[in-house]
């Protein structure tokens, strides 16, 4: 069998539709012919850009000048990690300046991995959080300057969430504007064919000693011994996540509550501070990290079965007991009680 070959056929027609001449017009809504100009000429800038790092700042620039958005932050997938890993570019700042944020990186979670990627499926063009924490982002800390809503613009190429563009209105509390998130979702699906070749050419700074590769509640663990009493609520600021997401995770990955771990905790140090001498119940409480002495009392309660004083009552009667026994058949002085120094005469 072959297949037959034939010329290609010459339309009788051009564009010169019988023979009148065409006429040149605007849109009729010369606002909108404006925003799709701007648009086109933000993506066009784009793509004359060799400079990756330049192009990612201004991408960030231009969805606030030509998209009208307040603060943009945009994140990239790093394809090196096997993990769902989202590395930092450039954002916006508590006054509206342009951060970089190229030190910063998160983890996202499959489900939210998921929820991005089929945004656009689904018929949506962006992810919208009601009540979201408004973040500040800088090297060494995570500032909260507010609460309100968040949009997340999904960048997706091929199939593959390249990286998603996240934007507030922190400063003015303006509404959502459904016109400019749609401009922004069109926005990011322009430049997301544009970042899947240059994510190599990203001037990222290096990932901890552990290449990010450490679980989340590994990270939780390494927090607390930090800083003892830092809270979970802002363990989960600075992480990036929600505090619900970290609670889930973290008890599922250790088989006990974020609260519960942390609670006992609060109590080794609690009884590593009496025995070390201090003898103010509600200081030693304090330091350990609880908020208040009923708050101690309760969970001392709780996990030990008795009162603070019960138990560490008890504990000094055995001490003292074991002193008296050890005078009587030595006839030294015997060992001080604990947290107790052998005074000289």
């Amino acid at each position: 069998m072959s297949l037959e070959l034939r010329p290609s056929r010459l339309l009788s027609r051009s564009l010169a539709f019988g023979g009148e001449r065409a006429e040149a017009r605007l849109s009729t809504d010369p606002s909108a012919w404006q925003e799709v100009m701007a648009l086109l000429g933000a993506v066009e800038e784009l793509v004359a850009s060799r400079d990756t790092d330049g192009m990612l700042r201004r991408s960030v620039e231009l969805a606030r000048e030509r998209l009208g958005l307040e603060r943009v932050g945009l994140y990239l997938r790093d394809p090196k990690e096997p993990r769902l890993i989202f590395r930092g570019t450039w954002g916006t700042g508590a006054r509206l300046e342009t951060t970089d944020e190229r030190g910063l990186h998160y983890e996202c979670n499959p489900e939210d991995y998921e929820a991005l990627r089929s945004t656009q499926q689904s018929g949506a063009l962006w992810l919208y959080y009601e009540h979201a924490r408004h973040f500040a982002e800088a090297e060494d800390r995570s500032t909260v300057i507010g609460e309100g809503w968040v949009v997340a613009t999904p960048l997706v190429s091929a199939g593959e969430v390249v990286g998603v563009m996240f934007n507030d209105s922190a400063l003015s509390g303006a509404a959502v504007d459904p016109a400019k998130q749609a401009r922004a979702a069109v926005f990011c699906g322009l430049i997301a064919n544009l970042f899947v070749n240059r994510r190599d050419g990203i001037g990222w700074h290096p990932l901890p000693e552990d290449g990010g590769r450490l679980t989340l509640a590994q990270r939780v663990l390494r927090a607390l011994e930090r800083d003892p009493v830092i809270t979970g609520e802002r363990i989960a600021q600075e992480m990036g996540i929600s505090p619900g997401h970290l609670a889930r995770s973290f008890k599922s990955e250790m088989g006990l509550s974020l609260v519960e771990y942390r609670n006992r905790l609060r109590i080794e140090r609690f009884l590593r501070s009496v025995q070390g001498g201090n003898e103010s119940l509600l200081r030693a409480a304090l330091e350990a990290g609880f908020g208040s002495y009923a708050q101690f009392f309760r969970v001392y309660r709780k996990l030990l079965g008795t009162t603070p004083r019960e138990h560490l009552g008890a504990r000094r009667t055995r001490a003292a007991r074991a002193k008296r026994i050890w005078q009587e058949e030595t006839g030294g002085e015997g060992p001080s009680l604990p947290g107790r120094p052998i005074r000289s005469r």
